[in-house]
């Protein structure tokens, strides 16, 4: 097993955090898991999926570029301490897995689904297919929701999204939730390259087509990210949902300009834009990717009711010949209105990450029970050594970067280190990982998270000078000290991982209440926007 240069560098089974704002070397996280190993030099791509009930699906494509393409789908039902395979299939009827995507619904066994969306070419030939598919929790009994089959089409690229965790409390825009995926590709009787827009607002068993976007010409239009989320009531949508929709278009070679739709979740025909908004900075721009807000109750940003979403793509900058990440999000100005387009002018755009060393391939998720959005990225150190990061922040505070957490580590190689992603386990309420590592001959898929999988508390190193717990043990209370007030939220969790208190204060210190909890060793997780604090806690 690949092991960090830091090992347990912090506190604990549940999480780790570093105080020092000047460390160059932050890491988070436990062991990397190793999912899976192809020994062969072959295009790898992965996704992952966390189910409410904490369970992770890590999904691998492998051999598009060596004409033998594979699916395989991964579960990890102890926290990510170990992957098991539920599925691995070749595509059918002599045709080539061009991308696949996975999402996951439902909180039990009993109601789990694991949604695929795959698209398919005929080698040589203009036939493809798109395919959604709905299975049970272990990635079995699959059942074919939606499938078009294309005579003159190519397809390239894919995203499913839904708002599952999100939906409208007026069941608007989907009910029980809306689930919609995007793909683009190339059609040879028109000459033109398009972006395809289908959505369910039943939870997956209609669907509706509409085309999104095309232009003239072959390979203009490439990678694509799909995202649905959540309107409050102060933005007078009724709570409808919203889809976002960013991808690659205008591309000449390597170069292309980011393009960005956002619409109701059904496209509304009333509210359909006129075009796209360009929102990269210069045409040398790669990899978008697009998160809207999953929160009802509202949308602001600096305490001001607007939208909230996040758009970021790679892109090159010449004057110092390296890669940084730049993200877009909305001003007030920016909304729905019918017959309406907006423009730049409504939308702010700037460096998300940008140093004298590449950063690329960024990967973004939101998280609800802290309200924060989740980014990670892969970033090439002044060293040589390929590192991937992980930040987060409030929504609120999207605008205002010296709010933002620090930048962690979770993993370092001298190998090429390519599509980091990140999400939420609902669960552990912390993030999990997982990317590809290439090296000579052979491509491995990791996968890490927040948490580090000890043993038990002898293997757990604690941190000096963060968070202070006393009296500890405790038996009828602790008092929590910070090393700098702060709006945060606690949670304890059992050495199961599951939160059995929780507690919101503003402060330096904070009085909880642990009478109520069982004799036993816990994990204290204190999380403001900018920091994150774990300390083991015995309770007598």
């Amino acid at each position: 097993m690949k092991t960090k240069a830091l090992r347990k560098f912090v506190v604990a089974a549940f999480a780790v955090a570093t105080l020092c704002p000047l460390a160059q070397a932050q890491t988070m996280g436990g062991d990397d898991v190793k999912v899976i190993q192809y020994d062969q030099e072959t295009l790898v791509q992965t996704r992952m999926s966390v189910a409410d009930n904490g369970w992770i699906y890590v999904m691998t494509h492998s051999g598009r570029d060596t004409g033998n393409s594979n699916v395989k789908i991964f579960r990890s039902k102890d926290n990510g301490a170990t992957y098991q395979k539920l599925r691995d299939w070749d595509p059918s009827d002599d045709y080539l897995f061009q991308d696949f995507d996975i999402i996951v619904t439902g909180k039990t066994e009993s109601d789990i689904k694991v949604w695929s969306v795959e698209i398919m070419n005929k080698p040589g030939e203009y036939k493809s297919r798109v395919a959604v598919f709905s299975r049970d929790a272990n990635a079995q009994n699959g059942k074919r929701m939606y499938q078009e089959d294309f005579s003159n089409v190519r397809l390239y690229d894919v995203d499913i999204a839904s708002n599952y965790r999100s939906p409208s409390a007026l069941n608007n825009g989907g009910d029980p939730f809306a689930l919609a995926f995007a793909y683009t590709g190339f059609n040879n009787t028109h000459k033109q390259s398009f972006v395809d827009y289908v959505f369910s607002l039943d939870g997956g068993q209609k669907f509706t087509k509409n085309l999104l976007f095309r232009q003239d010409g072959e390979n203009k239009i490439d990678k694509v990210d799909l995202s649905l989320g959540s309107t409050s009531e102060s933005t007078g949508n009724n709570t409808w949902p919203l889809m976002g929709v960013v991808f690659e278009m205008n591309k000449e070679g390597d170069k292309s300009d980011i393009g960005f739709l956002s619409n109701f979740v059904d496209n509304d025909p009333e509210f359909v834009w006129s075009g796209p908004i360009i929102v990269s900075k210069t045409d040398d721009s790669f990899s978008p990717k697009i998160q809207m807000m999953l929160d009802e109750d509202d949308n602001t940003i600096n305490g001001v009711n607007c939208y909230n979403f996040m758009i970021t793509y790679s892109n090159f900058d010449p004057e110092n010949s390296d890669w940084d990440l730049r993200y877009v999000y909305p001003k007030t100005s920016f909304g729905y209105q019918k017959g309406k387009t907006p423009t730049m002018d409504d939308l702010e755009e700037g460096y998300l990450v940008a140093s004298y060393q590449s950063e690329t391939n960024s990967g973004l998720a939101y998280d609800k029970s802290w309200s924060h959005y989740l980014v990670t990225y892969a970033k090439e150190e002044e060293s040589g050594t390929n590192t991937l990061k992980y930040f987060w922040f409030n929504y609120d505070k999207i605008h205002d970067k010296d709010a933002w957490s620090d930048r962690y580590t979770y993993t370092s190689s001298v190998n090429a280190l390519y599509t980091p992603q990140v999400d939420i386990n609902p669960v552990m309420r912390q993030a999990c990982w997982s990317w590809v590592e290439s090296m000579s001959g052979k491509r491995i898929v990791w996968a890490d998270t927040e948490w580090v999988h000890a043993n038990g508390v002898e293997d757990i190193v604690m941190q000096e000078g963060s968070m202070k717990l006393f009296p500890n043990p405790a038996n009828e209370y602790t008092m929590i000290c910070l090393p700098m007030a702060a709006t945060c939220k606690a949670a304890v969790y059992d050495m199961q991982g599951r939160v059995v208190a929780e507690a919101s204060f503003t402060g330096k210190e904070y009085k909880l209440n642990v009478q109520r909890l069982a004799k036993g060793t816990y994990m204290l997780k204190v999380v403001s926007d900018t920091e994150c604090f774990v300390e083991k806690l015995v309770v007598e």
